[in-house]
């Protein structure tokens, strides 16, 4: 099971100083409005991602373009500021464009919820509070704050555009006020000419197109299985507290594996489960740690604050990947059929 990027930092986006004497006072800022902002402006800009761990520090840098509802462009930049990786999502399709291997994916979106669902889900899991003002890119900002209510979960801190509710900075701290990762703009423009046309992916030449799954049912918590499948491998029945179902994917992966796959959300946190045929389960990587699941053998993997659980239960294998504390991920997978 490979590793998918995290880019849920990417719509919270240093700081350049404290708003001077005289500055009047903000209106009113709102889960809502961030949530909203997110998801109905267009722009394009550059983006800096720095990931602290105890090894130090990696930095990345993107340009991002978004287009509403409708989609995201997203160029990842080696060091030398040469494109490494191409992601551009339009409408229900993702592309992946890797130029080094010369290779590109498409598959389906992967759904986030509604938006009244995540709100519903922010407001019953985080404690929300703005702090102060600041500016950021020469613009007056909000200085705003999630604090989760479940112990484990991490703590986001965003730096809120007054104007358009949209966030410039965020960085997220563990439970002992760590920094885990911070991501800002570099550069902004709002309503770009060139937005639209940067969704239109265009393919390289001398280059095929490779499926990363074939979907073959989606649903979310109030969507049943389709009638006659053969394979209906039960889902966790125990989940950390506050997350609820978003999403559930039934698709051939790039193997032709059957898969089903469940995605559940806290309105900030994503966990997603895996389950496929268990002589499909992936290797234990070098860095892997064994690990027994109820008695079955699997093993444990951690980048930063991301951590995956794999095992083997009987015929199926499953994988558990999210940003929960390592006992919470333990309590899901034993309490997985």
């Amino acid at each position: 099971m490979r590793w998918r990027r995290s880019l849920g930092l990417l719509w919270f986006f240093g700081l350049s100083g404290l708003a001077g004497p005289g500055q009047v006072e903000a209106a009113p800022l709102t889960p809502d409005a961030i949530l909203r902002a997110r998801e109905t402006l267009h722009y394009s800009g550059l983006i800096k991602v720095t990931t602290f761990s105890e090894r130090g520090e990696k930095v990345r840098r993107l340009r991002v373009t978004q287009v509403g509802s409708r989609g995201t462009r997203q160029e990842f930049l080696d060091a030398q500021g040469h494109l490494s990786d191409l992601v551009t999502v339009n409408g229900g399709v993702r592309w992946h464009y890797a130029p080094r291997q010369g290779k590109v994916t498409v598959s389906a979106t992967e759904s986030e919820g509604s938006l009244s669902q995540r709100l519903a889900l922010v407001k019953r899991n985080y404690d929300f509070r703005v702090l102060g003002q600041l500016r950021h890119l020469q613009r007056l900002t909000l200085l705003a704050q999630f604090r989760p209510r479940q112990h484990g979960n991490l703590t986001h801190r965003l730096w809120v555009d007054q104007l358009t509710r949209l966030p410039l900075v965020v960085e997220r701290r563990d439970e002992q006020g760590r920094l885990v990762d911070r991501s800002e703009f570099l550069s902004l423009r709002l309503n770009p000419v060139e937005a639209a046309r940067a969704l239109t992916f265009q393919l390289p030449a001398a280059v095929k197109v490779q499926s990363q799954n074939t979907m073959l049912a989606r649903g979310d918590a109030a969507t049943p299985l389709p009638v006659g499948l053969t394979w209906r491998p039960p889902p966790p029945r125990q989940l950390p507290a506050g997350y609820a179902l978003i999403q559930w994917q039934y698709f051939l992966d790039h193997r032709q594996v059957p898969t089903f796959a469940w995605r559940f959300h806290d309105g900030l946190a994503l966990l997603s489960c895996f389950a496929t045929d268990a002589r499909s389960q992936a290797r234990r990587p070098a860095e892997g740690q064994p690990i027994r699941i109820g008695g079955h053998p699997g093993f444990a993997l951690q980048h930063g604050h991301k951590r995956l659980l794999s095992w083997q239960q009987g015929p199926t294998a499953y994988t558990l990947v999210g940003e929960c504390p390592e006992a919470w991920l333990n309590q899901v997978a034993e309490n997985t059929p």
